[in-house]
């Protein structure tokens, strides 16, 4: 049987990608292979080339077929444009990372044959001067109806934004985005949060889309602050809710307007601090009161998850209308047929396969 030659086709950064989406270190790795740490160093940063071995090797050992390392694929960082530091473990950190980017290169594989159309996101000018108009100009460009988005993934979804729920094994990461090559971007939510969490991830989500990655930051002083005000006033537009607020804050009023908005009590109560309908002390007696009852972790009133659809709807268009197998559907994105089916056939998308 013949061997097929790998050397002079191996993209070296998708030797480092592929280890950190197993969540392995190079001594990890390195001591699977049987190989020094310094030999696999020196793979991952290009100073020296593969033999077919070590690609057959790494293969096996990572779980990918030989050929996903030779993808040419741009890897891209979520962090580039508004991430803050946060206390992640930096293992989970890049494994959530390496998976996001290979989601990204099997949705681009996806996109040179699927006609999307273009993507429905207006391109903002300094007319709108603050995150607050911009979000009202949206639900008015997207013609959301007055009251709440009943399933903003859908909404989305509707205007060309894909949604994926993934388990980021850690509850400090809430959600990230990538954009394509093809300038369509792939909001990635914690799939273990609340509903109204991830309501609200989404939202904070797509006010990084609009204002700081479309095509350039519109504001970019404090980016985290501004996606988070944008989301609550996308999500719940404080002239529809200004009255119900300004009339008196009680746990069972918030509770009312949780259920009727889908986002969380704490949010509403920071919206009206920020929007001084309530002062800080009246705030701060209202956090007092739900941390009392043990609420900051878990709020009352459950709001169901959302469920998005068009990334399998994608995937499914392959099988049904281009009459793809799914083993040549894993053979496009050069992953294995058991990840495909993990990840576009399964309602649970994970981050692990071990």
């Amino acid at each position: 049987m013949e061997t097929t030659n790998y050397e002079n086709r191996i993209n070296y950064k998708m030797i480092q990608l592929a280890r950190e989406s197993r969540g392995y270190s190079q001594t990890e790795l390195a001591d699977k292979l049987s190989i020094l740490q310094s030999k696999l160093s020196r793979l991952e940063s290009g100073t020296i080339k593969p033999k077919t071995e070590d690609i057959e090797a790494i293969s096996v050992a990572l779980k990918y077929p030989a050929e996903f390392f030779c993808q040419d694929n741009q890897i891209c960082t979520t962090d580039t444009h508004y991430r803050k530091a946060v206390a992640i473990d930096q293992k989970t950190k890049l494994k959530a990372e390496a998976i996001m980017n290979i989601y990204k290169f099997n949705i681009e594989e996806m996109l040179k044959s699927l006609d999307m159309g273009n993507k429905n996101i207006p391109i903002m000018n300094d007319q709108f001067n603050s995150p607050e108009k911009i979000a009202m100009y949206l639900r008015s460009y997207w013609s959301v109806p007055k009251g709440p988005i009943n399933d903003v993934s859908q909404l989305l979804e509707s205007n060309g934004i894909i949604i994926i729920q993934i388990d980021f094994e850690t509850d400090k990461i809430d959600g990230r985005t990538i954009i394509t090559d093809t300038g369509h971007p792939i909001i990635f939510v914690n799939k273990n949060a609340p509903g109204d969490r991830q309501r609200q991830t989404i939202g904070h989500e797509l006010g990084h889309v609009i204002l700081h990655l479309v095509p350039t930051p519109i504001f970019g002083v404090d980016e985290e602050a501004e996606a988070w005000i944008f989301g609550s006033e996308f999500l719940m537009p404080l002239a529809e809710c200004q009255y119900d607020i300004s009339s008196g804050l009680t746990l069972a009023k918030l509770a009312d307007l949780k259920r009727y908005w889908k986002v969380s009590m704490s949010s509403i109560v920071t919206k009206a601090n920020k929007s001084k309908l309530l002062t800080a002390n009246q705030a701060k007696y209202l956090y007092s009161q739900m941390n009392a009852r043990g609420w900051k972790r878990s709020e009352p009133i459950p709001i169901p998850k959302e469920t998005p659809t068009l990334i399998n709807r994608m995937a499914n268009v392959f099988l049904d209308e281009m009459l793809y197998t799914k083993q040549e559907l894993a053979d496009s994105f050069k992953i294995s047929l058991e990840e495909l089916e993990d990840r576009y056939f399964k309602s649970s998308n994970k981050l692990r396969i071990a």
